[in-house]
């Protein structure tokens, strides 16, 4: 089976800059396990020209972004350049991962992954023509979203959002955490405290901050570890004046983007991963915390409560309140043997639901699903 992605994928291996990077990376991986599957790849990258690289037997071309602004570039030039580059490779299948503005006139077979609600992603990016760009995500997402015969819903949160929008067959297919998470050996001996993510308004990356300088009251020793590029250098300069407001400068460390095995060095290390966004649909870093055993402090917004049990696996949080996130944090800091067991029980969610195999598998029967029933389609005509 020839089987074409389109996403954002790493420019350099291992090195992810978002979730849904690491997502395709990770499920391009598993599916190369299948045997008789042969996998191109088509992601924007920052290039000015087109350039096609073979990575572990996966062929991923690099298609420019162009120089139209993002909102209305990838629902027009780069989707015409995609679909050129598709009609070439003539693949039996096609996965667009993120966006449904890429699937707009496609006639091939197909399955969408919807990752984000980019409308609403908008509102926490900030940025230049807020309302311009949200109307148009908002009516070139709805035109994918309701044209798409066959969509992957990775958390039910999706539905609960956008359900009117999706009319094609839904397929509940999570998303895959790599196999090598697993088997992180858990070695937490200090109150590490872990943040992984892109540092923007949307991460709340300020609010963790504030939560933080209020846990240095309860746990002294404690330390905060964030891992991830930042969005705005402004934002990041905010970030860093407010450590320094607080105090903060020998407790907090900015350790950049990380490669996937320093990220897994953290994981091991880390008493708790703690993730505060305003706007989350499935982030992979909570599957990975959850696989490696770390008990995971999030808010209790949007698809998060759908991966963490409160009070089993981990705790949910109000955003607003920075006194409760201080104190469940401490509590988790304060009793290995709670944490202990909130790690194990985050472990088996995390292997009974997120393996990086068994999704790989659903998602190859998914495809063998669709590939049927449009042979059928044809011999029908």
């Amino acid at each position: 089976m020839k089987i074409a992605m389109v996403s954002l994928f790493p420019e350099q291996p291992n090195l992810f800059r978002g979730g849904v990077e690491a997502v395709a990376g990770v499920l391009v991986n598993a599916l190369q396990a299948i045997e008789k599957v042969h996998i191109h790849v088509i992601a924007p990258f920052s290039g000015i020209a087109p350039t096609t690289e073979v990575r572990d037997g996966v062929t991923v071309h690099w298609l420019p972004r162009g120089r139209l602004p993002g909102f209305i570039g990838y629902w027009t030039l780069f989707r015409r350049r995609v679909h050129a580059l598709l009609k070439n490779i003539q693949p039996d299948i096609t996965h667009f991962q993120g966006y449904a503005g890429w699937t707009l006139r496609y006639d091939r077979p197909y399955v969408l992954t919807i990752h984000g609600i980019a409308e609403k992603d908008v509102d926490h990016h900030g940025g230049p023509f807020i309302r311009a760009r949200k109307t148009v995500f908002a009516m070139v997402e709805r035109m994918g979203r309701r044209k798409s015969l066959h969509t992957i819903v990775i958390n039910p949160y999706v539905l609960s959002q956008i359900g009117s929008q999706v009319l094609g067959k839904r397929h509940f297919i999570e998303n895959p955490i790599d196999c090598d998470v697993f088997e992180t050996q858990h070695l937490c001996q200090c109150p590490r405290v872990l943040y992984v993510g892109r540092i923007n308004k949307r991460k709340n990356v300020e609010g963790l901050i504030e939560a933080f300088a209020l846990l240095k009251i309860l746990s002294p020793q404690a330390t905060l570890h964030v891992a991830g590029v930042a969005d705005s250098t402004i934002y990041f300069e905010q970030c860093r004046r407010l450590v320094a407001e607080r105090g903060l400068q020998e407790s907090v460390h900015f350790l950049g983007n990380l490669d996937r095995k320093a990220v897994l060095n953290e994981l091991s290390r880390a008493a708790c991963l703690v993730l505060l966004s305003q706007q989350e649909t499935a982030p992979i870093i909570v599957g990975e915390a959850m696989a490696a055993r770390v008990p995971v402090v999030a808010t209790g917004l949007c698809g998060l409560p759908y991966m963490v049990e409160d009070g089993r696996s981990g705790f949910l949080v109000d955003l607003n309140n920075i006194g409760q996130i201080a104190e469940k944090i401490h509590l988790v800091l304060s009793s290995s043997q709670m944490a202990a067991a909130m790690g194990e029980r985050a472990h088996q969610i995390a292997l009974s639901r997120f393996h990086a195999y068994d999704v790989a598998r659903r998602t190859f029967l998914l495809y063998e699903e669709i590939l049927n029933g449009w042979a059928r389609e044809r011999l029908a005509d």
